[in-house]
């Protein structure tokens, strides 16, 4: 697989890959650098975040490791289908940087030797990272989340990881208070049923940049074009705070 086919099966924007294409990368360098981060990922790090757009090189370099790790999927006999689901965070999270910081390229760099080192995989609705001890669920953007297709998405990766490990949930939409903004049929709701909350972590904000796009000090400038920012940001102007939750899949 080439980059380019890569960038097309990711459906990749075309203002990021001439951004890229612009750099004119030198192509030993490159394989240094891909080199280097199988010897050691924060080494890796380090080299990249010291370097000019330092953004369209994680962009370049991981879609390269992209198309290796290709091959690993075709030995492994994992489908093309689930290769495609999981990698397509790639244009998810490019966009969000645009989006969010005004550039192009990866700025969450660290988010991705996950898909490189092939410990996360995307089954339908969900993504699962395997961690060793437990499977952590991560749920992507840019979809409804409809419990039916999460049951889907589970079994999928019980079939793939087997039923010996516990399968745990990191997210804003597992956070208590949460359970008093939402309506009695909300997916949210729905979702959060199947788990048992056993830890709380009050100072995480992901809850307001999900629900906002962005995280304010001043929570009156936060919009309210859906029902839900209206709900948050009256909650938030009552002095409550919405974090995560942590959670065990009941």
């Amino acid at each position: 697989m080439t980059v380019n086919e890569f960038w097309n099966g990711i459906n990749l924007q075309e203002k990021q890959k001439e951004a890229v294409l612009k750099k004119n990368f030198a192509k030993d360098e490159c394989n240094h650098l891909c080199d280097l981060y199988k010897e050691n990922h924060n080494r890796f790090f380090e080299q990249i975040l010291n370097k000019e757009d330092n953004e369209l090189w994680f962009l370049w370099l991981y879609s390269q490791m992209a198309c290796k790790v290709y091959d690993l999927y075709i030995e492994a006999n994992i489908s093309d289908k689930v290769f495609w689901d999981t990698f397509i965070d790639i244009r998810l999270w490019c966009e969000n940087a645009e989006k969010e910081y005004g550039v192009l390229g990866i700025k969450e760099y660290e988010w991705f030797y996950r898909h490189i080192d092939m410990v996360l995989f995307r089954f339908g609705r969900l993504q699962f990272e395997d961690t060793g001890t437990e499977i952590n669920i991560h749920i992507p953007q840019g979809a409804p989340l409809i419990w039916e297709d999460c049951e889907k998405s589970i079994k999928m990766a019980r079939d793939y990881w087997g039923n010996d490990k516990t399968f745990v949930c990191h997210s804003w939409l597992l956070y208590p208070g949460l359970e008093e903004l939402l309506d009695e049929n909300s997916n949210i709701k729905q979702f959060r049923k199947r788990f048992h909350v056993i830890k709380t972590d009050y100072n995480e904000r992901e809850a307001e940049w999900r629900i906002f796009g962005e995280v304010k000090k001043n929570v009156t400038e936060y919009p309210e074009n859906t029902m839900l920012q209206k709900k948050v940001k009256n909650y938030l102007l009552n002095g409550k705070c919405l974090g995560n939750g942590y959670a065990i899949l009941k």
